[in-house]
């Protein structure tokens, strides 16, 4: 399956049959969030594999009873650890080591980054702590496809109750709780907006053809 079929083969699942989930396809699920792009290399994402009933049963309460985060054999708790942020300086040197980056950004951006850091906001780091742990799970969600499970993303749920049941602390904020399971249903495709709806030429408003 390539990366085109798996998108068009992708749905939200809310149905699974009981079958557990081998634990290789569990760690090539987190090993596909791993190898996810991410802004300055700073890798934010913290993931809490969780197959214990009684634990599932209290997520799904804070998940305002949807059922199908219960009847998921598997659900991973995707967070983000804000305290990432402050190791910029870090994760940039490995990419210059890597190869990645130039020698002088050292002398460049390493400063740029830490001067950015003493005033940067809670706000502004969870818009860009929830954009890189995004990508690191939609990695997750098409893998998930390519190997013969179903994923259903669910951000409706109490954040506190969850970080409480979870033993999460202060730091890490949940991005998202991700049941996955192999699927006992075959949803129809939903509609989507056509691109002359989503996309403009050069300019915004712009026709784009």
């Amino acid at each position: 399956m390539d990366v085109s079929e798996a998108i068009l083969k992708r749905r939200s699942i809310r149905k699974f049959k009981p079958d557990p989930i081998p634990e290789e396809k569990i760690k090539l699920l987190l090993e596909s969030a791993r190898l996810a792009p991410s802004g300055t290399n700073t890798q934010p994402w913290r993931f809490i594999v969780v197959k214990d009933n009684d634990t599932k049963t209290k997520l799904q309460k804070a998940a305002h009873n949807q059922r199908h985060v219960k009847r998921a054999p598997v659900i991973i708790a995707c967070c983000a650890d804000l305290k990432a942020f402050k190791e910029f300086p870090e994760r940039v040197d490995e990419l210059i080591e890597s190869g990645a980056l130039p020698e002088r950004t050292r002398e460049v951006f390493i400063p740029y980054l830490k001067k950015g850091m003493s005033t940067v906001t809670r706000d502004a780091l969870m818009i860009a702590a929830a954009a890189n742990v995004a990508i690191a799970v939609e990695h997750i969600v098409l893998q998930a496809v390519e190997i013969g499970l179903g994923t259903c993303w669910v951000r409706w749920y109490e954040d506190n109750q969850v970080k409480e049941i979870l033993g999460i602390p202060e730091h890490i904020e949940v991005m998202a709780l991700l049941p996955v399971g192999i699927p006992d249903e075959d949803p129809v495709s939903r509609p989507r907006l056509g691109l002359d709806k989503i996309v403009y030429n050069n300019k915004f408003g712009e026709k784009y053809s």
